[in-house]
């Protein structure tokens, strides 16, 4: 899935460099510690404007077995390109601006590495793409309005078939791995608690869907409401188990887009800027009435301007 993906970047011809074979140090420190995942790719658009990171395959674990999976995209303006242009405003060399940024330096991977280690709130796009029954391509530009797009296998051509989404305000369903669950904090166990019962302010038993594709659980939660989760417990995951730069923060780019909210259970979800290119941190995404219900159990270090 690396290389059919690796190749497709390329041919579009307007890339630079997409992500080295070889391991970058940050691959090394994320082995170390238990939290590489090989075939993510990093890539500089030619101009050096902008750069980039795929997750080629996520649900990859589930291929065999048919369920759905996806492509996970994530866009960020190159800041090292920003700060050159100030610079050569400042010291006045006009003509330098508008030459091209050099990337010399983007031949070297960790430095690209580098450059995408940015809070999911300084996305400039984000989206995936779904292949399941459909394959389905949704993003967002600029924080622009999210729309998906359907495969005509006829026409071998993308078609716009969900202009302008938005979330629901409130679903009727919650999406975790539960089997950790004896690992959660008890204020999340209560939350749970009250979506299973029905003692919750929607007053009726929520259903639990769960694919264990990242995707297919987000583009679910995208068109019909609820809550994606993926907490942090007392066992094996600590931090939760999704990469925060090329798995959540993109879905909660897009979530939030359409209207809808993500945390990792203290603060804004897109506030956060990763350290490492692998680091996971907890997640929970979705509906903003589902959200700011969580909240409620749960405490959070930004409650006083959600009251705002």
């Amino acid at each position: 899935s690396a290389n059919v993906l690796r190749n497709a970047l390329r041919f579009t011809g307007k890339l630079k460099l997409v992500a080295p074979k070889e391991k970058t140090e940050a691959d090394k420190e994320a082995e170390a510690l238990g939290q590489h995942q090989p075939g993510v790719l990093l890539a500089s658009a030619i101009e050096g404007k902008f750069v980039g990171i795929f997750d080629p395959l996520d649900g990859s674990g589930n291929a065999d077995a048919a369920i759905c999976t996806g492509t996970v995209f994530g866009l960020f303006e190159n800041l090292e390109r920003r700060k050159a242009i100030k610079k050569q405003i400042k010291d006045g060399n006009k003509d330098a601006v508008e030459e091209r940024f050099t990337l010399k330096k983007y031949k070297d991977p960790d430095a690209l590495a580098r450059s995408v280690l940015q809070p999911g709130k300084q996305l400039v796009g984000a989206g995936y793409c779904l292949y399941s029954s459909a394959t389905i391509l949704v993003f967002t530009l600029a924080g622009g309005s999210v729309n998906g797009f359907t495969l005509d296998p006829q026409s071998n051509e993308f078609i716009l078939t969900h202009p302008n989404i938005r979330i629901p305000r409130r679903g009727s369903v919650y999406s975790c791995n539960e089997a950790n669950s004896e690992g959660w904090d008890d204020d999340l166990k209560a939350y749970i608690k009250a979506l299973k019962t029905g003692d919750n302010e929607t007053g009726k038993p929520y259903a639990l869907r769960y694919v264990g594709s990242m995707v297919g659980d987000i583009h679910r939660t995208l068109m019909y409401g609820g809550l994606f989760m993926y907490p942090g417990d007392s066992g094996r995951h600590p931090h939760g188990n999704l990469q925060l730069l090329y798995k959540s923060s993109p879905m909660a780019h897009i979530i939030c887009a359409a209207g809808g909210m993500a945390t990792d259970g203290k603060q804004n979800l897109l506030d956060l800027e990763p350290k490492r290119v692998h680091e996971r941190r907890p997640c929970f995404i979705g509906s903003p009435e589902d959200i700011k219900e969580m909240k409620r159990y749960i405490k959070h270090d930004d409650d006083d301007k959600d009251e705002e």
